[in-house]
């Protein structure tokens, strides 16, 4: 089905795209001067730590800074579907944790996280989140924070790969400063720890990617410097096979979809599902983010999350049902 109409499967039905839009964008409007009216505060917003039993985590990581713009409400806005044809991917008890990222040098809240949850609860838990649209303007965000957290204060027992996604724009701090991880989640470091090595622990846990929005109001067609340095510095902690870049934010979802296609080896169908339900544009827009993802094939992984369990194939691996979307 369409994105743009009304879904009817399950939970979600009756849910309105443009409804669910329109309330989070007012939602975002005054989210920020609502926290501080309330005097919300950082244990509010941000878990002490987050356990989920589902064999197939995801966590999604926003950069809610104002360079920004509509990307967190377009995620919003398609909740559903992105709920429902994760699941085509992860197997039926995929969970998601939403956390949003900011500058801890500038911002109120630096650091939000959400517990793990799946349905319509989604929707609750990604309107706890402040969208402060802050940050402090010198192409750093606190992405290593983030990252910090999600290293040590996530507990999934029964988790075979979990994915984690970073959406953003903008580059890391070279390492995380000790004070910062003390004072916004109670980590204590004996030093400053360089990012770098945050990453290669983070690696063991998840498999991380990122999906970047090109930084600046040139850098559509990434040829301005300061863009091409924070891709650099991006790649050297991911490399080339664990990055998209995507011009805008309507197709975020769907290379969300391609990122968990890749995970599970159903890179095929993902394609099929895309051409069945866009216009040639959009694919085209899609396919080009996901060009480095999807070139380092191989053979599957049967120990990836949902390798060969999809929600719409029987238990005895038959034929696809008609697609969720």
């Amino acid at each position: 089905m369409s994105e743009s109409g009304d879904y009817s499967p399950g939970p979600w039905k009756g849910y309105d795209f443009s409804s669910a839009r329109s309330s989070y964008d007012a939602h975002v409007g005054r989210s920020y001067s609502d926290a501080v009216s309330a005097g919300k505060n950082m244990d509010e917003i941000l878990e002490k730590k987050v356990s989920t039993k589902s064999t197939a985590p995801l966590v999604i990581a926003c950069d809610v800074t104002g360079s920004m713009g509509d990307w967190p409400a377009t995620m919003f806005s398609k909740l559903p579907y992105l709920e429902n044809e994760g699941k085509e991917y992860m197997g039926k008890d995929m969970e998601i944790c939403f956390a949003a990222v900011g500058d801890a040098y500038s911002d109120k809240y630096p650091l939000q996280v959400r517990p793990f949850t799946k349905g319509t609860d989604l929707e609750k838990r990604m309107k706890e989140l402040v969208i402060e649209g802050g940050g402090g303007g010198q192409t750093s965000e606190s992405y290593d924070l983030a990252a910090l957290y999600f290293a040590n204060k996530a507990e999934m027992p029964n988790a075979i790969k979990p994915v984690l996604i970073f959406i953003g724009d903008e580059g890391l701090y070279e390492s995380v400063d000790k004070q910062q991880a003390k004072d916004v989640m109670g980590i204590n470091l004996e030093e400053r720890l360089p990012t770098k090595d945050l990453f290669e622990q983070l690696k063991t846990k998840y498999s991380v990617y990122l999906v970047r929005k090109p930084y600046g109001s040139n850098g559509s067609d990434g040829t301005n410097a300061v863009d091409q340095k924070i891709y650099r510095q991006w790649e050297g902690l991911l490399g080339p096979e664990n990055i998209s870049i995507l011009p805008e934010a309507g197709r975020v979802v769907d290379v969300i979809f391609g990122i968990l296609a890749k995970e599970t080896n159903r890179i095929d169908y993902f394609r099929d599902e895309l051409k069945g339900r866009q216009n040639p544009g959009q694919v085209k827009t899609v396919l080009k983010a996901l060009e480095t993802i999807h070139a380092v094939g191989g053979a599957p992984d049967k120990k990836k999350l949902g390798a060969g369990m999809s929600v719409t194939r029987d238990a005895k691996g038959g034929k696809p049902t008609k697609s969720l979307a």
